[in-house]
């Protein structure tokens, strides 16, 4: 490890992207690679010396993923290292990763160790990897952020707003006792020879999020801006910060007051946040010790740029005997984004969406040993191969109105579209 201090406590962020874009100038960054975002800190990591790849069709649906997984991350702790990757929530029930338009293939699920390391703070950064001549010329480096290329993008494929609708429709004729939530998705594609680092820059760094992640495989990427934690374990102490109820927000704080206080008094958005929190908490259970499992910030409105969301935060305690990224999986994916009870709402999901998610809804992060975090693959654009997809959903139940719903939809993808079509205020 070798650490110099930054000066600047304000720049951070921005220099993590110059730093990224320095390093690929000088043919220093090598796939895969990632750049995430979270609690004041910035990494960049790339080049795998450890590489898993699974579900990616020929007969590598039979592997035991989960394992290879695990024993990665143990190989990565051994190195002071850690494992990056995500899991597409089509791993639930595939074994081939396909967008949505199924123009391409990937695998479903995809980690690395790095070889190199960046740790970026508001006055330090530091690397972890053998080259000790990197980090003088990275501190060396001028300041230099991509250039956006403005030129307006137009999809040329989607799952339509009729199309939507008639889904909605469709799936409340199957609600009832046994199905009382289901999470329904949009999606519109692009082609696309852009870059996703001036996304990120251009997207990201004007949103609001829990964490900001950029990664490049190669095959695919995405660049995301989640509001949401799926689940973070540090030392044993479990965190999960579930989103759902949603309104767009208002012209000024009076407003706001107004719409957050209808948001915590409309029947569908109280059940179907509550519906999907009480059944997160009987997933994580078994894998935390006797009474430690709690709901210690209930039904609070978060605002995240233009969107309020009724939010909670569980904690719990990892007990000695269970793995975190089993605790993790007992989530996966989750009940915020596919429906309650899990299994039967993505059956009925499989039936009414009839295209697949990809990444979309799935979860990326990294875990080392008994520590982890990962986050919601939501409020992002997705790339498999030439294609680039913006995909939102929203939760459906009884009482849905369809075009609300899509309405809904709509106004996630916002700030997306207004990116891809040039406006650097989206």
């Amino acid at each position: 490890m070798y650490a110099n201090d930054l000066p600047d406590q304000r720049t951070s962020r921005l220099r993590s992207i110059s730093i990224l874009h320095w390093l690929r100038a000088k043919n220093r960054l090598t796939l895969p690679y990632y750049l995430h975002i979270h609690q004041g800190t910035v990494e960049i990591g790339w080049q795998a010396q450890q590489h898993l790849v699974c579900l990616n069709g020929e007969g590598d649906g039979q592997q035991d993923w989960v394992s290879r997984v695990k024993d990665l991350s143990q190989l990565a702790v051994a190195q002071g290292n850690k494992l990056f990757g995500y899991i597409g929530f089509d791993a639930w029930d595939r074994a081939q990763g396909l967008a949505p338009d199924k123009s391409a293939s990937f695998p479903l699920v995809q980690f690395f160790i790095p070889t190199h390391r960046l740790s970026i703070t508001a006055d330090r950064v530091e690397y972890f990897g053998e080259d000790a001549t990197l980090l003088p010329l990275v501190r060396q480096a001028p300041p230099c952020l991509p250039e956006f290329d403005f030129r307006p993008r137009s999809p040329d494929g989607e799952f339509s707003q009729a199309a939507f609708i008639e889904a909605v429709s469709t799936a409340k004729t199957y609600l009832s006792e046994d199905i009382t939530k289901v999470v329904l998705s949009r999606y519109l594609g692009f082609d696309y020879d852009g870059d996703l680092l001036t996304l990120f820059s251009e997207y990201c760094a004007r949103q609001k999020y829990t964490d900001a992640i950029l990664m490049d495989f190669g095959q695919v990427g995405a660049v995301i801006a989640s509001p949401e934690l799926f689940i973070n374990i540090d030392q044993g102490k479990i965190t999960a910060n579930p989103l759902a109820g949603t309104r767009i927000v208002g012209k000024d704080a009076l407003e706001n007051s107004r719409i957050a206080k209808q948001l915590l008094s409309d029947r569908k958005e109280l059940a179907e946040h509550t519906l999907a929190l009480l059944q997160m908490l009987r997933e994580l259970g078994p894998y935390c010790e006797p009474d430690s499992l709690v709901v210690n910030r209930l039904l609070e409105v978060v605002q995240h740029n233009q969107i309020m969301h009724l939010s909670s935060t569980i904690r719990g305690q990892l007990r000695t005997d269970q793995d975190c990224l089993d605790a993790a999986l007992a989530l996966f994916p989750s009940t915020m984004v596919s429906g309650v009870p899990k299994s039967q709402a993505i059956a009925l999901l499989r039936q009414v969406e009839p295209f697949p998610r990809g990444l979309f809804a799935g979860t990326v992060g990294w875990i080392a040993g008994r520590n982890c975090r990962f986050i919601l693959t939501i409020r992002g654009m997705y790339r498999y191969g030439p294609r680039l997809f913006v995909q939102a959903g929203a939760g459906v139940m009884a009482e849905s109105d369809p075009v609300r719903e899509n309405a809904e939809v709509e106004m996630k993808m916002a700030a997306m579209l207004a990116t891809l079509g040039g406006d650097r205020q989206g």
